[in-house]
Formats: structure tokens, sequence, C-alpha cells
């Protein structure tokens, strides 16, 4: 039996964007240990696969996705009238049966698509997913926030000479 978590539905109030995807949307953070932690099956899964099992936080922020509940059930995917999801291990696919296994998550990959029907959330068994187009702003600044914390952050170290300032008197 899969462990109801629902997404917290304050979570950009709690959180930080920490990362932003390789498709663009925001990672917040720190996740937790949520319904994939309670599933023998997907720890299993994490196991088979060599990997560390560990909090992912929520992917996105309008569409969001809290991946420490995701338990890659999938419904998601086909749910979706216009294709916001796709597996993150088998990138391009949108199918239930797709996924690479159960450590895969359903990202929103093309959350700027989403037309707030709200089919992801409605048929998602653990109750990861949010909608909410009030985040699209939230995003926006997340994103402003994101950037200049990445831009303060020190350059990495060269073994090139550093110019010389000249001063003139």
């Amino acid at each position: 039996m899969i462990a109801i978590m629902p997404i917290d539905q304050e979570f950009e109030k709690k959180l930080k964007p920490v990362a932003r995807s390789e498709h663009g949307y925001l990672i917040w953070g720190p996740g937790k240990d949520g319904a994939a932690a309670e599933s023998d099956e997907v720890k299993s899964a994490y196991e088979a696969a060599g990997e560390k099992f560990e909090p992912l936080g929520i992917h996105g922020t309008y569409v969001a996705v809290d991946f420490d509940d995701c338990v890659a059930d999938g419904a998601c995917l086909p749910a979706c009238p216009v294709g916001v999801f796709e597996w993150t291990k088998n990138p391009g696919f949108s199918g239930t049966e797709e996924k690479l296994d159960l450590t895969d998550k359903a990202a929103p990959v093309r959350e700027s698509d989403c037309i707030w029907c709200m089919a992801c959330v409605t048929v998602c068994p653990t109750e990861a997913v949010r909608v909410d187009e009030a985040l699209v702003a939230v995003a926006e600044n997340a994103e402003s926030t994101l950037a200049a914390a990445e831009s303060s952050e020190p350059a990495a170290e060269s073994n090139e000479p550093k110019a010389e300032s000249s001063e003139s008197e």
C-alpha cells in the first residue's frame, strides 16, 4: 500500500530554490523522507540500480512534483493533455510503461505549457503534484533569487594568471 503524503501546499514559503534542472525548472529544497521512502518497492529499485536513496526535493514551481513523494506510478504523464511531464531517466518518453524503473520520476519539463486543468493532480496516487497558476510570479521571483545567488558564488579556481590592474598616477 502506498502511503499518501500530499505535497506541502505552502512549500514555496518553507523551502528555497536550490538548483535549476537541465530543463530550466526550479528545484526546491531541502527534500524530506516522503512516500517514496515508505515504499519497499521503490527502496528496492534504488538498491537494484546501485543508487543511494536520498531526498530529492520539489521539482517545478507552478507545476510542482514532490520527488520525495513520487513513487513513479506515472499516472500524471498520460493524464496531461499538453505533455508537461516526461520521465527523468528516460527523457522524451511519457507513457506509464516507459519509465526506466521505480527510481524514475515524472518531471515537469514543460511546466510553462500547463493549461491548469488539474488532471495530473487528480490522478496522482500519493498527491505529490501541485498545480497553481498563482505561483508563476513566485517562480519568476525565485529565478531572480537563484540567479543572484549563483552569480555571487566564488568562481572556480583557475591556474591562469590573474590580470594585473594598472593604476595611473
